[in-house]
């Protein structure tokens, strides 16, 4: 890749050698350009919260799932591997993604030919998206019973999950809503918008004010990007927003489904430098540009979690974590993802069990 993905990020989109089809080992599958094109916008979102990225990533896997050319099984899944590892790069601190590319690997794991492969993958991605949809509804549904009506309540960024919890009964009139500027890309404000535009009464702020003003609402109402290892990863200044509510005893929940969960020990990705003109377009010779936009809760920190099929306690959403057996092959997949290169060794069938 060169161009464009060295003009977005020249660390993270920098592939360092063709990747090779196990099954034709004489043979490399080069870069398309085509696969390429259809992975390039997911990068350049940066206001869009986990779940419309998350949809718009099931988009491009079925796509490609429909064009790619292969001549067998194996050489498909390769291909099919190869565009998985450039969608989890375009958004490395998102899980659902990883959930996506999962459901779409085992959907073609062990085809007995290319078109059954093909159309596996095509229908798991399409599955996926439509049951996005089903899951934040009933992440809205229950989050709603636990917002008493007239109830104050802060939120950061721009969570599509907490927007529907906001607005999923005739309480949201009553609400009142503290939003936050969300920057470097200010989507707090778009957010703000949308529910003044719903009849929520909204009060909009600096990133800076979190700690002065989080003593005015009575609940910290997130989204995350995933839930792992190193807690809740959500939106950078999250964090500031939470630690001022412990503080003053604000519970905070988070609102999040099932797709956000990573299993024990599974990495969470946060070193995904993002450009520096979002900052300072032109800073002054001698000023080093720190932007990123992702950053970790500690789960202690987190009073409940909201699910489409649980509120759970930290406690029970470590138990729950634990529980999740992942394949070492999808791992080693994926932390190649984000080493920039797809594995040589990768075996089929990638969903074999572990045996220790």
């Amino acid at each position: 890749m060169t161009g464009f993905w060295q003009k977005v990020n020249p660390l993270t989109f920098c592939f360092v050698k063709p990747f090779r089809s196990p099954g034709y080992l004489r043979s490399t599958m080069e870069p398309d350009p085509h696969q390429d094109a259809l992975v390039a916008p997911l990068r350049t979102d940066v206001v869009s919260g986990a779940r419309v990225l998350s949809r718009k990533a099931a988009e491009v896997l079925r796509k490609a799932a429909i064009r790619l050319k292969a001549g067998s099984p194996e050489d498909f899944r390769w291909a099919l591997a190869r565009v998985c590892t450039q969608v989890l790069e375009t958004q490395p601190a998102v899980a659902p993604l990883i959930t996506l590319v999962r459901d779409v690997l085992r959907a073609a794991d062990e085809a007995p030919n290319v078109e059954t492969a093909r159309h596996g993958a095509a229908r798991a991605a399409e599955t996926f998206r439509k049951e996005l949809d089903k899951r934040v509804e009933l992440v809205a549904q229950r989050a709603a019973n636990l917002i008493p009506a007239g109830s104050r309540i802060a939120t950061f960024s721009s969570s599509s999950t907490v927007a529907a919890a906001l607005l999923y009964d005739s309480d949201a009139a009553t609400r009142k809503v503290v939003c936050f500027e969300s920057r470097p890309m200010n989507e707090g404000k778009d957010f703000a918008m949308r529910l003044a535009e719903s009849g929520v009464e909204v009060t909009f702020a600096v990133d800076a004010a979190v700690g002065a003003i989080v003593s005015e609402v009575d609940i910290v109402l997130l989204g995350a990007d995933s839930i792992g290892d190193l807690g809740v990863v959500n939106k950078i200044g999250s964090a500031a927003l939470v630690t001022a509510a412990t503080r003053l005893d604000v519970p905070v929940v988070i609102l999040a489904d099932e797709t956000k969960i990573l299993p024990t020990g599974f990495r969470q990705f946060l070193a995904d430098d993002r450009p520096t003109g979002d900052v300072w377009v032109e800073p002054p010779a001698g000023i080093r540009i720190w932007n990123r936009y992702f950053e970790p809760v500690p789960l202690f920190e987190i009073s409940n979690f909201v699910t489409e099929s649980a509120i759970l306690p930290p406690a029970e959403m470590d138990t729950m974590r634990a529980s999740l057996n992942w394949p070492k092959s999808l791992m080693k997949l994926i932390d190649g993802a984000r080493g920039r290169e797809l594995p040589e060794t990768l075996d089929y069938p990638v969903f074999q069990t572990n045996t220790g």
